[in-house]
């Protein structure tokens, strides 16, 4: 669709949501463009309701972002809270943590892109930041799942989306 000039922008993002059907789907939870689920990807990974376990590296993983709610026929719904480095690093209790930076890029998936998850495994995730529990002074690291990229940020007020891990089964 190519804009037409004089037509309101407005309009025009409006006419693009309901031709394209995503007036029911937020736009920061978009499907994952995979070739396909990779073999080792379902070789690795075991889904259960709203976690994953990861057999290769011996964590278990919640499916959706924090502020999603799992629901068996749908996958993660609503969308992703946004928090800053110590706020998200304050979610950690008992049972979950904030991954390190080796964990976090370890579930991105080399045969998706935006988001470069696997959304088998991970469905409706953000393609968008997500911290990781990495700090080395005066940076704050962060993946983002639009490319699978690992970057720094002095700026650990800025919002990002949380995906919580523990140890084991």
């Amino acid at each position: 669709m190519q804009c037409q000039k004089g037509k309101p922008l407005n309009r025009l993002v409006i006419e693009i949501v309901v031709l394209c059907g995503l007036a029911s789907t937020p736009l920061s939870a978009t499907r994952a463009d995979c070739k396909e689920t990779g073999p080792e990807a379902t070789a690795r990974f075991t889904a259960k309701a709203e976690e994953v376990y990861d057999k290769e590296a011996n964590l278990t993983w919640q499916r959706c972002a924090v502020g999603q709610r799992w629901e068996q026929n749908s996958g993660c719904l609503g969308a992703p809270r946004k928090f800053t480095f110590e706020e998200a690093q304050a979610l950690a209790d008992q049972k979950w943590r904030v991954p390190t930076l080796d964990e976090l890029t370890s579930i991105v998936a080399d045969y998706c892109s935006e988001p470069a998850v696997d959304a088998q495994i991970f469905p409706n995730t953000a393609s968008e930041q997500f911290w990781s529990n990495a700090f080395y002074s005066p940076m704050a690291f962060y993946v983002s799942f639009r490319n699978g990229s690992t970057n720094p940020t002095y700026y650990t007020d800025s919002r990002y989306n949380v995906r919580l891990v523990r140890t084991g089964k």
